[in-house]
């Protein structure tokens, strides 16, 4: 469950989603081995799961999340192009749920 903001500068709590912006990704992982000399089909189905992000009103006026698929999820300055800095989020701290299957 979502308890605080995701910018790591803020980290405010989490009182009500009125306030804010909430994000949702879809992250696919799948794993490829290292050294594939055979070159066999692709047969490994990816695992999808849905992540929910939260920045608080006051990060959410001036920030906005990206997400990745190399780099993760980023924070980055509302307007700003793909060339400008951004603040890395350690994924491994947040919980992912699984999405449903309809």
């Amino acid at each position: 469950m979502l308890a605080h903001c995701v910018n790591p500068d803020c980290y405010a709590p989490l009182r009500s989603f009125s306030e804010g912006r909430l994000f949702q990704f879809e992250v696919v992982s799948i794993s490829i081995a290292a050294n594939d000399e055979m070159a066999a089909p692709f047969d490994e189905k990816p695992d999808r799961q849905t992540a929910h992000f939260w920045l608080c009103g006051r990060c959410a006026d001036r920030m906005t999340l990206v997400l990745e698929p190399m780099r993760g999820l980023k924070i980055v300055p509302v307007g700003a192009s793909a060339a400008t800095d951004m603040t890395d989020v350690a994924l491994e701290n947040l919980e992912f749920g699984r999405s449903n299957s309809c």
